[in-house]
């Protein structure tokens, strides 16, 4: 299994999944085909999984991500949501700019759906 990096462009996310159990997001998503840019995410993910990892831990720092976007994200977070073993505990840290209520509010807003440790961090 190789890590998956993909570069950020104006509309895309910069992308770092690391086969050690760090996943990065950062950037912007308004792709304009929004599912296949996400699907090969979440195949990676799904691989992932197949290895049975130690550790997982996937931070997401966007400054906006468009409708398309949120629901992509949501399950990705569902999907890392069946990971949880007594194991391993999946961490979601989600980053938002203090001035950013929006993001803070979609922090929140996941952080009710999921039942595995989803941190709402202000930076």
């Amino acid at each position: 299994m190789e890590n998956l990096k993909i570069e950020k462009s104006l509309r895309t996310p910069a992308v770092d999944f690391n086969k050690n159990g760090e996943l990065r997001i950062e950037g912007r998503s308004t792709p304009e085909n929004t599912v296949e840019f996400f699907e090969g995410l979440i195949a990676w993910i799904k691989d992932f999984k197949k290895k049975k990892p130690a550790k997982l831990e996937m931070h997401v720092s966007l400054e906006f991500f468009n409708t398309s976007s949120g629901k992509l994200l949501i399950n990705i977070f569902k999907l890392i949501e069946k990971f949880k073993t007594d194991e391993l505990v999946p961490n979601i840290f989600w980053y938002y700019d203090e001035n950013d209520e929006d993001m803070f509010q979609a922090g929140q807003d996941f952080q009710s759906i999921l039942k595995i440790p989803f941190h709402v961090v202000q930076i």
